[in-house]
């Protein structure tokens, strides 16, 4: 259902049930007046003058210079009551009123307005407590039954609240309020045919009445009749120039019909007459957005959730229009877990309404939350809702699920109940193609694009598909047929441009984007393309030229930055990427590209506090991003914060719901984090959901083993390797588990059989792992080296093979492993250092350019800086390297050799103390040490 139907669904709901007469004469005790020309009896008439001409704060002023000079006066207090509910302070209100009745008024004197000042705030126990109806005269009695109907309403006690109403109706048949209470209880139950009987009954008896007439207006608006309702709306504010639900009622009817400058209009005149409405904020920011203003509008959008959050909870809880508001606002700003909250209640409030289940449900969905969706959507199927949008949502859930045919089932059938667009045909496509059924897939994709050949969207998505399936050339002509169809549609030439890339036409693919920056030379894709296009071309000046020129243009062009940055970084130029992507992240901040980019800059430097911010900046701004939460997570890890490392991937096993292969890849990262805990929570969650899901049972054994539940492991191992055969993945676990008990060798015979059976890079690095251990690394490097015949663009292996081949003392070997690293990853700066230490063990002078070039890559990495001050310090240059060796010391004090080096540097500068002072740390340290024997050959020198 649309935004603007869902408003005028509710906005038809008076804000309360009963109008209560502020200004009206007080029903007032013996005793309860001021005598006659007193001080305290002007002052009290002028407050009941100031309410009459609505001025409350007046009122509220006089009322307590009354009680000032009379503390007894009862009228003055009930009239205090009166002022300040009218000015919306209901909780002062209830305060006064309930002051009042301790000092003897009567309950029919502040009945009403007592009432009211509950129902503002939610408090229906206290109401059906505190106002009882009975001894009170018949219309007062018609009065307060009525309003005891909403408090049990809101309650949840619909039987109770419709007895109420008939009650109330019997004790005075001329009273309107059981009629309006009738016409609200219908409305909560979808029962129109009862609200409009009610309505007419009301008519009949007051045909002139502001309230009813707004009521007859929404109701005909809700049944589409536009020009009959804007009548109604007309007549009530004829009636009644200040009923402000009249505006915005009619204000939301109007802006469904396009005339947003009338809507603006009635929407002006109801915020002068009222403060703290958020259903005039709300309307105001459809006006804007439709005006083109979006800064406005997004402004009106954060009023109304600051309006609906200074609400107390109670009083949201109990008010539908004004929760669904707040969850629309809420989640037009980025604020989708206070839309979650909102909507839950909603919900809970409105069981049977269709709107806020699905609009939850969608919620839900974005989160990844599928058995959540499925709850919301249940009893819309269950009740025969043909409404399309239910379909397509219960569609995506399946799709989310990887249930594809499930997926093109409920998308036929929202075609059935809603028609057949070329969109739904486009989908279903794609859901067949998900379900292993290409050629239908395919089939339907091509069916929905030939039934509108012009439609962009469909035409791109297909083109992009044969991509990802390698269809290059098909990709081509159909985004040529695009482009026939529509030659001055620049995004059609942009599409063709990067299929023609794909199609290795790079002149073509540059044509292609010239078109299209001819008929729209501010069209940012292409540009971007263009440059892309340099860079895949070896041509990274021309790139920057490019993007530089987008960025003189205008500087604070985020994109721009954000991939100069990208090229810079791809390319090891990390002092020039850090500025750009710096000035991106801070002119975007909640820009998942820019910030993202930045993020892996940090972590490529080392600077892992730096990460964290930028980590958390950019989850506030989208607190529900599952890769934000990752990252989030990651950066807290990085610097130690376990336990807030924790929490992010809870919360993402919390948003995966009952989706196993998202449980799986959470718990994965919680054993990342240490929590193995958190991870055996997930893996549970995960089998519950899918019984026998072996990705699901692999985690259950590495998270036992994590907590060090050795037998529980073996045990889960087992059976594991029994329902699969004792497969390659079955051993890998059994390696896993013998390295845990301090039995290399075993795990190494564990992982060599795996790979044998089914070889991978898991199970190369960890043979390689357990045979240093075992002290048969020539071993471990010979599988890593099988490995990488295989797959020589696994980096990773790579690094091994090289650190490896480093520690086996086979330095050209090393030497070739680290080049190709570094060649394939010019930033790698953990390569660029042991380069450069091997470079230093082969008495190459390119050592110390390779050591500067790591520190470049990672200025505050502890080892690059040790490796560089160790290469000056022996080349003689004894300041630098003591400069160099003092920062490696303050980043890694626990490093023995580290500490080492520096004490080697003090000596041969004459710093002999501080050199002494050095080699104690060092040699009285715990942990690796590399150097202990030239330590204590420094040590006899020193005459330690």
């Amino acid at each position: 259902m649309p935004i603007r139907n869902t408003l005028r669904r509710h906005a038809s709901r008076p804000q309360l049930l009963l109008a209560v007469l502020f200004a009206g004469a007080l029903l007032a005790a013996p005793g309860v007046h001021a005598a006659p020309g007193s001080e305290a009896s002007r002052f009290h008439d002028d407050a009941r003058s100031r309410l009459a001409r609505n001025d409350a704060a007046g009122a509220v002023v006089q009322a307590q210079n009354a009680l000032q000079k009379e503390p007894g006066l009862l009228a003055a207090q009930v009239l205090l009551g009166q002022a300040l509910l009218k000015d919306g302070q209901a909780a002062a209100a209830e305060a006064q009123f309930e002051k009042a009745l301790q000092k003897g008024a009567r309950l029919e004197d502040v009945a009403l307005p007592y009432g009211q000042a509950l129902m503002m705030f939610g408090n229906s126990e206290k109401l059906l407590q505190r106002i009882p109806a009975d001894g009170l005269p018949p219309t007062l009695r018609a009065e307060v039954l009525a309003m005891r109907a909403t408090a049990h309403a809101d309650l949840g006690d619909m039987p109770a609240a419709f007895r109420a109403v008939q009650q109330a109706r019997a004790a005075d048949i001329r009273s309107l309020s059981p009629l309006r209470a009738e016409i609200d209880l219908s409305l909560r139950q979808r029962d129109g045919a009862r609200a409009r009987q009610a309505l007419a009954a009301a008519l009949a008896m007051a045909p002139g009445d502001a309230q009813l007439l707004h009521l007859q207006g929404a109701m005909l608006q809700g049944a589409g009749d536009a020009s009959a309702a804007l009548a109604a709306f007309a007549r009530a504010l004829a009636a009644d120039p200040q009923l402000v639900d009249a505006m915005i009622a009619r204000a939301s009817l109007l802006i469904d019909l396009q005339r947003f400058d009338e809507a603006m209009a009635d929407l002006q005149r109801a915020a002068a007459l009222t403060r703290r409405e958020p259903r005039v904020a709300y309307l105001k920011s459809l006006v804007l957005a439709a005006r083109g203003d979006a800064a406005g509008s997004r402004a009106q959008l954060e009023e109304v959730t600051r309006l609906v959050d200074a609400l107390p909870e109670a009083f949201i809880a109990r008010q539908p229009p004004l929760l669904m508001l707040g969850s629309l606002a809420s989640q037009a700003t980025g604020r989708s877990e206070r839309a979650r909250v909102l909507l839950e209640l909603y919900v809970l409030r409105l069981p049977g309404e269709p709107a806020g289940r699905k609009l939850l449900a969608n919620l839900y969905l974005a989160a990844g939350n599928s058995a959540r969706v499925a709850d919301l959507l249940e009893p819309l199927l269950r009740a025969g809702d043909p409404d399309p949008q239910v379909f397509t949502t219960l569609a995506a859930m399946r799709m989310q699920q990887g249930r594809f045919r499930e997926a093109a089932e409920a998308l036929e059938a929202a075609a059935r109940a809603g028609g057949a667009t070329p969109g739904l045909t486009a989908q279903i496509g794609f859901a067949r193609i998900g379900n292993q059924q290409s050629e239908q897939g395919l089939a339907l994709l091509r069916q929905a694009f030939e039934q509108n050949p012009g439609q962009l969207p469909v035409g791109t998505a297909l083109a992009t598909l044969l991509l990802r399936r390698g269809d290059a050339a098909g990709a081509l002509r159909l985004a040529e047929a695009l482009v026939r169809q529509r030659p001055d549609e620049p995004a059609a030439h942009n599409l063709l441009g990067v299929v023609r890339a794909a199609n290795r036409q790079p002149d073509a693919a540059r044509s292609a984007y010239n078109r299209a920056l001819a008929l729209a030379p501010a069209l940012l894709p292409a540009q971007l393309n263009l440059a892309r296009l340099d860079a895949a071309e070896g041509r990274g000046d021309a790139a920057r030229r490019r993007l530089g020129d987008l960025l003189r243009k205008d500087g604070g062009q985020v994109q721009a930055l954000t991939e100069l940055g990208r090229l810079d970084r791809a390319a090891g130029r990390l002092a020039e990427a850090r500025p750009l992507l710096e000035k991106a992240h801070k002119l975007a901040p909640a820009d998942q590209a820019a910030g993202t980019e930045l993020l892996a800059l940090y972590q490529q430097l080392g600077d892992a506090p730096a990460a964290l911010r930028v980590a958390r900046q950019l989850a506030q701004a989208r607190p529900d991003d599952p890769a934000l939460l990752e990252a989030l997570g990651r950066a807290h890890h990085a610097v130690g914060e376990r336990a807030q490392a924790w929490a992010a991937f809870a919360k993402l096993a919390r948003q995966a719901g009952g989706d196993a292969e998202r449980l799986v890849a959470v718990g994965a990262l919680q054993l990342f984090a240490g929590d193995g805990g958190g991870a055996a929570a997930s893996a549970e969650k995960a089998l519950a959901a899918r019984p026998g899901h072996l990705p699901a049972a692999t985690l259950q054994v590495e998270a036992e083993l994590a907590a060090g539940a050795l037998e529980r492991a073996e045990a889960l191992q087992a059976a594991f390797a029994r329902r699969t055969g004792n497969g390659a993945e079955a051993r890998r676990l059994a390696g896993d588990i013998a390295m845990r008990r301090g039995q290399p060798g075993a795990a190494l015979a564990a992982y060599r059989a795996g790979f044998e059976r089914a070889p991978s890079s898991a199970l190369a690095m960890r043979a390689f792992a357990a045979a240093f251990k075992a002290g048969q690394g020539a071993e471990g490097v010979s599988l890593i080296d099988a490995w990488l015949r295989r797959q020589p663009d696994d980096l990773a292996a790579r690094a091994a093979l090289a650190e490896g081949s480093l520690r086996l003392d086979r330095l050209p070997a090393a030497r070739a492993a680290y080049e190709l690293l570094l060649a394939r990853e010019p930033g790698n700066a953990n390569a660029a250092n042991n380069l450069a230490q091997v470079l230093l063990r082969q008495n190459d002078a390119r050592a110390l350019p390779m050591a500067e070039r790591a520190v470049s890559l990672a200025p505050d990495n502890a080892d690059a800086l040790d490796t560089l001050g160790w290469l000056r310090a022996r080349s003689g240059a004894l300041e630098g390297g003591v400069k160099a060796l003092r920062e490696a010391r303050q980043r890694a004090p626990e490093s023995r050799d580290i500490r080492y080096h520096l004490a080697w540097a003090l000596h041969r500068s004459g710093q002999r103390d501080a050199a002494r002072s050095e080699l104690a740390a060092a040699l009285g340290g715990r942990g690796p040490f590399d150097s202990e024997a030239e330590a204590r050959h420094l040590r006899r020198e020193l005459g330690v």
